[in-house]
């Protein structure tokens, strides 16, 4: 019977902290970011990315970034308390690779957070009420 609840509460556990993204093909973003070589860090590439609008303000953006590889860094840009009256946060994660001094985009993966009432309140892909 112990094993019984505790497999049960693995499977809870598990099951409801999984996080779900929406994929996007980064085919169109690497053809755009392909001559410049004036991005130098992965932290500016997602915000050339993410691309919010000059005219709505200062965002506030949490950047980060972890190095896979000698080559290769997962970047995550989260824009929490977003003024949207249902979604309150974006995320964008990417994997990205600098070769010489162009980057190249591997994947990019991204997902949200609802204000209460206005959807689910942790990460994932349903859009928000």
């Amino acid at each position: 019977m112990k094993r019984f609840f505790g497999l049960l509460i693995s499977i809870i556990v598990l099951t409801s902290c999984s996080e779900t993204f929406d994929v996007k093909d980064p085919t169109e973003f690497n053809e755009e970011i392909e001559k410049r070589t004036d991005i130098e860090t992965a932290e500016q590439l997602i915000e050339i990315y993410y691309n919010y609008p000059p005219n709505e303000g200062t965002p506030k953006l949490d950047i980060t970034s972890n190095e896979l590889s000698d080559r290769l860094k997962e970047v995550t840009l989260i824009h929490d308390e977003q003024e949207d009256d249902s979604q309150r946060a974006t995320k964008i994660v990417m994997v990205t690779e600098l070769d010489e001094k162009k980057w190249i985009v591997h994947q990019i993966k991204t997902n949200r957070k609802c204000w209460d009432g206005r959807g689910h309140t942790d990460w994932g892909n349903e859009w928000c009420n």
